[in-house]
């Protein structure tokens, strides 16, 4: 059993911790994802801290990081401060739900969205989460992710 704390902070992408920016920075060159910094409509860096319970007790940190495009949504997490893992969609390709709404956001309550569908580098649908705190920050960026998201789809 373990209990997940998140604070998420409003940031830009040059704000970001260096592991996690340059790491974005490295997956859109990589994937040629075009000229995303100029389009960034919100950027945050969540920290998250676990605390395991029991007799293998203890703590794991982990950092990540979450925007949104009017076109893609990019995130990153890294554990222990170690390479980040990047993935990215676009937003026309994707579903969005708070993960505290679905059913098992009722048996291992945590504050976040679970995002499904075909991200950039896979050509099978899958689904991930991305952790944002219960604070403003967390809040903020789950209201411009769901605002974006609409507007595509009034879009299409």
């Amino acid at each position: 059993m373990s209990e997940t704390k998140r604070i998420t902070r409003t940031c830009t992408i040059n704000e970001l911790n260096p592991i996690l920016s340059s790491a974005i920075r490295a997956h859109i060159k990589q994937y040629q994802l075009g000229e995303i910094e100029p389009s960034i409509l919100m950027c945050c860096e969540t920290t998250s801290v676990q605390q395991k319970k029991g007799f293998f007790g203890g703590s794991e940190n982990a950092i990540s990081a979450a925007i949104v495009t009017p076109q893609w949504l990019i995130w990153a997490e890294s554990h222990s401060n170690k390479i980040a893992e990047v993935n990215s969609a676009l937003l026309s390709h994707i579903e969005v739900h708070d993960y505290a709404a679905t059913a098992m956001g009722t048996i291992a309550p945590d504050t976040g969205m679970n995002i499904n569908g075909r991200y950039t580098d896979a050509v099978k649908t899958g689904q991930a989460f991305i952790g944002l705190g219960a604070d403003e920050g967390g809040g903020h960026f789950r209201q411009v992710l769901r605002e974006t998201m609409a507007k595509v789809e009034t879009d299409n």
